[in-house]
């Protein structure tokens, strides 16, 4: 069987930072965050607001109108729970115009073109990701089959039942699967604690100190697709 190529979704394949900038333009705030600070935020409060959603403490849109003012709270702006869900509302409608990274859809391509399974692995609510899914036309790479979604799974990334799941539904043995992600504690421990092989896509340069990654790490989408033909051709020597 052939090596599988799994992705995270938000972040990996695509930029998750242009629908919120595009939507936070439309608010005065007196900060002097860089915008990658500002997005580091949100993503932070995203992660936080996505755990009480997953053990059932928050609803869904509880969860969206904690990121969000617990964000603006940060840049300096008080937010009603309407205006946060505003935000929210505006931020999803931008989310249907987000389009594949730059280099991404050759890359997809190539993998394709040479018979390469590819899967998509993505934590979050099933029907808000498939949009982004079916936004990115990703259904030309991945058959609904290879689509992976936390909620439908029953846990997210990165519980081990998680991983479990996913290894079983592509009748693979850990050694077949190769996950790249952007998110060190959810996409590569849950990988390597999976027996995975992992490549760390931290294309936003978080610090890496005191993180014991046994694969490559990597900043770009080009040296994301060195790395997948590197680990690919160590594997067919082997």
């Amino acid at each position: 069987m052939p090596t599988t190529i799994l992705f995270d979704l938000d972040d990996t394949l695509y930029d998750t930072a242009s629908p919120f900038f595009k939507v936070l333009e439309h608010y005065r705030l007196a900060n002097s965050h860089s915008d990658e600070a500002t997005f580091a935020l949100f993503r932070n409060h995203c992660d936080a607001a996505f755990e009480l959603f997953s053990s059932g403490d928050l609803t869904l849109a509880e969860s969206h109108i904690m990121r969000i003012q617990h964000t603006f709270a940060d840049l300096g702006l008080t937010l009603t729970e309407e205006e946060a869900l505003d935000f929210q509302e505006t931020y999803q409608k931008r989310q249907g115009e987000i389009i594949l990274s730059p280099g991404i859809r050759q890359l997809l391509d190539e993998l394709k073109s040479r018979n390469i399974p590819i899967a998509v692995f993505t934590n979050g609510p099933e029907k808000h990701q498939m949009k982004k899914f079916n936004a990115l036309g990703l259904e030309r790479w991945v058959p609904p089959a290879r689509i992976f979604i936390s909620e439908k799974i029953g846990f997210p990334k990165p519980h081990v039942e998680a991983f479990a799941h996913v290894q079983a539904a592509l009748k693979a043995s850990p050694d077949q699967l190769l996950f790249i992600g952007d998110t060190y504690e959810t996409d590569i421990i849950g990988g390597q604690t999976a027996g995975w092989t992992t490549l760390w896509y931290n294309h936003r340069r978080k610090p890496e100190d005191e993180k014991v990654v046994l694969e490559p790490i990597f900043y770009s989408v080009a040296e994301m697709h060195q790395a997948i033909h590197d680990t690919l051709l160590k594997r067919k020597e082997m």
